[in-house]
């Protein structure tokens, strides 16, 4: 199945594929958690609801941020995929092609 059809079907949730295999992250996350655990038997019940609210927030902040950062760099790369096949004509491997251009101009100087 092509790329394509894949996205039609729903196959393709690139939010679900983000977790990073850089142990960096997996440090991060137990750090996390291991202060969240912290603040739960420090705090009383109605504080730690508020830092549970106040990490859901980031959590979707995060989420927006990541949205948009997705999508920029996805209309980057369809921008930059654009311009290349623009110019495919320069990129021809002869002498009349840019390459060749590149080469003869080396020779005369």
């Amino acid at each position: 199945m092509s790329l394509l059809e894949d996205l039609y079907y729903g196959k393709i949730c690139p939010s679900e594929r983000s977790h990073s295999s850089d142990p960096k992250y997996a440090l991060y996350s137990k750090q996390i958690s291991e202060l969240i655990q912290i603040l739960k038997e420090k705090l009383p019940p109605d504080d730690f609801t508020m830092v549970e609210e106040a990490m859901d927030l980031n959590d979707m902040l995060i989420s927006v941020s990541s949205v948009s950062a997705y999508t920029l760099g996805f209309r980057m790369g369809a921008a930059m995929i654009v311009e290349v096949l623009g110019h495919k004509g320069e990129l021809i491997h002869t002498e009349e092609g840019y390459l060749g251009k590149i080469k003869l101009d080396r020779r005369e100087s």
